[in-house]
């Protein structure tokens, strides 16, 4: 339990930190809270730019820190498992709450599919999938981002076990993988649920 928490609050510090906030307001002078979507991320930073490099340069600082709290996690700690679970969930939760900010952050899609690059690179390229084929039918990317998010865990648990070891670090079970799948996919999902909103809204207007 100690390693748990300690691995979560080291990953929480490391997700936390407001990439897309301090690039957008070293580039641009602006606030990336109070323009666009008000989202905290790469697709936002890229929109209220206008540039490019921007969003790419978010996007993947982003992406790095689930990679760097993995990392971190599975050389400091001797239960991997257990501290790796933790680090996936908190660099996630650090991105979607930031301190910094008022706990008001980005949606982490790519915060979570950097924790999974390194656990079980698979999923992302699925997620990716799933993604851009809801996308096509429901065309707001929102809607497509929660059906991806919540289709991800029950592959996983869908999946036979024996498959998923062949793509998932040796120190993971499939159980541990389908935990904190699910723990990324229901904090990425509470940060949806108010743009989903109003995609309805707009919908049935």
């Amino acid at each position: 339990m100690e390693q748990y928490i300690l691995s979560l609050f080291i990953s929480y510090l490391i997700g936390s930190i407001p990439t897309a906030f301090l690039v957008v307001k070293k580039t641009s002078s602006i606030d990336i809270r109070t323009v666009g979507s008000g989202n905290v991320g790469g697709r936002n930073a890229l929109e209220v730019t206008g540039k490019k490099w921007v969003g790419v340069v978010v996007t993947l600082i982003d992406l790095f820190k689930g990679i760097g709290s993995v990392l971190i996690a599975s050389y400091v700690f001797e239960d991997k498992a257990t501290a790796v679970s933790a680090a996936m969930f908190g660099s996630v939760l650090g991105h979607c709450y930031p301190v910094w900010l008022k706990f008001q952050g980005g949606r982490g899609l790519a915060t979570g599919a950097g924790s999974l690059l390194v656990t079980s690179w698979v999923w992302v390229p699925l997620w990716l999938v799933l993604y851009f084929g809801s996308e096509k039918i429901t065309k707001n990317v929102h809607a497509s981002s929660v059906i991806a998010l919540v289709a991800m865990p029950l592959v996983i648990w869908l999946v036979p076990d024996e498959w998923i070891m062949k793509v998932t670090v040796g120190y993971f079970t499939p159980q541990r993988l389908f935990t904190a799948g699910s723990l990324i996919a229901a904090v990425c999902l509470s940060r949806h649920l108010q743009p989903l909103k109003m995609y309805f809204d707009e919908k049935n207007a």
